[in-house]
Formats: structure tokens, C-alpha cells, sequence
């Protein structure tokens, strides 16, 4: 079934001769190439930390909405506080996995807080666009040593998942973290409030709306729920994925399926609404979105490789603030 999502262990992988490491490797590639996720095991985040950022995050979104203003972001590519309300995930994609416009033009049921990484270039035009300030709580002292610890494991992690994804293609273990050295990315911290606390859904309406991610790769450390995670690809459809403790989720963006023009799929997912049969379920999700170098040009890779669209290349970071809706040339 291509529901089947294996699971990469890196502790295997490491360990893995030839052999093994081919068998995982064909593993991989069959299901970036049918849906573009898997699960991760082995990737050794202290469980008490995941515990302080998802506990430091829900203190953050339990402040009342006037605190949380002061934080709020200020542009379509900024870090900080997005409140309830202001976002679409399905308008930046436009279509559902089967080709259909979004079930509800309603806003998604979540509020999240960003923060990027504190690299700089010295460019102070480039690195305001790229890499904008983190605007860290000082009602929660606690949420920037917690994040900064956790973003940080979150990148070692991408990096090792990126050269495990270049040897699955055949390339130079270090074909894309040479490329990524000081790459943007964003972490987010998702609150998904109970249907208790909202009062009520609209028709079609989700946590979050149908839409691939952006970047390369996606890490997301999620709770089981009811109204929780949805993917999908063209054989089975929406369909609900393994929820595996202390595994993180795995999926590639749109950044990756232009990079390997078209062999491995951006996953297509989705996050239902909170249910009528748990009202007072709420969630907090942990996602890290995981770019590249701004100025990277993906070039797609060339068959057998790549798979074979004639996809166009493109500057890895003017991409990314395109889709955002950053307008470059009225950026001073």
C-alpha cells in the first residue's frame, strides 16, 4: 500500500553496512516518490527538552491576545506571534490533493510564534529580508534559552537527514548542506485550540487548510488527535499517517520536488478540525521548515536523478519570499 511510511532510524543508518543501506535507501525513495514523507527515529532530542518547548510555547499562547500583540509579526515573511485568524494555509497553495479548490475560505483554527535563526551576512539589506529578528517574550523568559536549544537540535537533524537523502539519490553526501551552511528556516510552535474554547467551526474549515510546505525538508514533532494530521497522495487519497511517540514526522517541500524535478512529491497535508466528539482536545505541534542558502540556485537534478518534469531553476531564498508575497523590488 503506499500508505505503508517507513521509518529511517538514524542509530540504523549509521551503523548500516552496504547492503543495509541500500535496502533503506529504496525504502525512501519509494515513498518520497508516491506521498514525500517518512517517520525518523533515532535522532537522539532529549525528550525533556521537546517537553519545555511544547510547555514554554503553550505558556506563551495562554497570555492574553493584548500581551501577545507586542510580539505580533509585521510582515508576510517575519518572525513572532501570527494570531488566530490571519491564516490560510490552503490560499497559498490553491488546490487540494485532488486537484480541488479549498472546502472553506474560512481562516485556519490555529495561532502560531515563529523564530528563525541569528546568522548574519553582514549585508544589512540581505539579512533583513532572509533572516529577520527573532521578537522573543519577556512574559515567558524561559521560551528563547528552551528554543534556541531546540532549534538547534532541529538543525543538526536536517542537515543529517539531507545527507542521507543525497546518498538515497546517488549524489555526494554533502550535495545539499554544502548549500546549506547558512540556511533560513523558521520554527514554529502551533497551537491548536479546543473546539470548547472556539465556540464553533465553519463548513470546511481546519486547523490547518490543505498546502505543501515551501523549503526542503519539514521536521514535525506532533501530538496524536483526533483532529490531527492528514496526507496524501494520488492512489489512496487523504489518509491518516502513523503516529509513531517519540519518532519525529519528515516531509519534503516544494524546494525538494524542484530540486529533484518531480521525482520525489512535496507531501500534500492537511490538520482536521477539532472534533465534536473530544471538544476540549487541544494540541501543540512543533514544526521546523528548512530552506537552504538564500542566494542557492536549485538547479533541477538531471534524469535518471531527476525525474524528468522540466522544472525551471530558481534562487533558493527569492523563491521562498515570493511565495510569502514579499515583493522584492519595493524591498528596501
Amino acid at each position: 500500500m503506499t500508505t505503508d511510511i517507513p521509518t529511517l532510524d538514524l542509530h540504523e543508518w549509521r551503523s548500516a553496512d552496504t547492503a543495509a543501506r541500500a535496502r533503506i535507501c529504496a525504502a525512501l525513495d519509494t515513498a518520497l516518490r508516491q506521498t514525500g514523507m517518512f517517520l525518523l527515529a533515532g535522532h537522539d532530542v532529549p525528550i525533556e527538552l521537546t517537553r519545555r518547548m511544547r510547555s514554554t510555547g503553550l505558556a506563551f499562547m495562554r497570555l492574553p491576545s493584548e500581551q501577545k500583540r507586542r510580539y505580533a509579526v509585521r510582515g508576510p515573511y517575519d518572525n513572532g506571534w501570527r494570531e488566530l485568524g490571519t491564516m490560510q494555509a490552503s490560499a497559498l497553495d490553491g488546490v487540494d490533493g485532488g486537484g480541488a479548490m479549498s472546502m472553506s475560505d474560512a481562516p485556519d483554527l490555529h495561532e502560531a510564534y515563529h523564530m528563525g535563526p541569528s546568522h548574519r551576512t553582514g549585508d544589512d539589506r540581505f539579512d533583513r529580508l532572509y533572516y529577520p529578528a527573532n521578537r522573543w517574550p519577556g512574559e515567558v523568559p524561559d521560551l528563547r534559552e528552551t528554543a534556541v536549544a531546540y532549534s538547534g537540535e532541529m538543525t543538526r537533524i536536517a542537515l543529517t537527514v539531507l545527507e542521507v537523502l543525497a546518498e538515497t539519490l546517488g549524489l555526494d553526501a554533502d550535495y545539499f548542506t554544502r548549500r546549506s551552511q547558512r540556511a533560513t528556516w523558521t520554527q514554529n510552535i502551533n497551537w491548536y485550540p479546543s473546539l470548547s474554547s472556539l465556540g464553533g467551526v465553519e463548513e470546511g474549515q481546519m486547523r490547518v487548510g490543505p498546502h505543501t510546505d515551501f523549503g526542503t525538508i519539514t521536521l514535525l514533532d506532533r501530538q496524536q488527535g483526533v483532529g490531527g494530521l492528514e496526507a496524501w497522495n494520488e492512489e489512496d487519497g487523504w489518509f491518516r499517517p502513523p503516529f509513531e511517540p517519540g519518532t519525529l514526522v519528515v516531509n519534503l517541500g516544494d524546494m525538494m520536488n524542484q530540486w529533484t524535478d518531480g521525482r520525489w512529491r512535496a507531501l500534500r497535508h492537511r490538520v482536521q478540525a477539532p472534533p465534536g466528539s473530544d471538544p476540549d482536545e487541544e494540541l501543540v505541534s512543533l514544526v521546523y521548515f528548512f530552506e537552504s542558502d538564500p542566494d542557492t540556485l536549485v538547479e533541477p537534478l538531471p534524469a535518471p536523478i531527476g525525474g524528468g518534469a522540466g522544472m525551471q531553476p530558481g534562487i533558493a531564498g527569492e523563491t521562498i519570499l515570493e511565495k510569502c508575497g514579499v515583493t522584492l523590488t519595493l524591498t528596501d
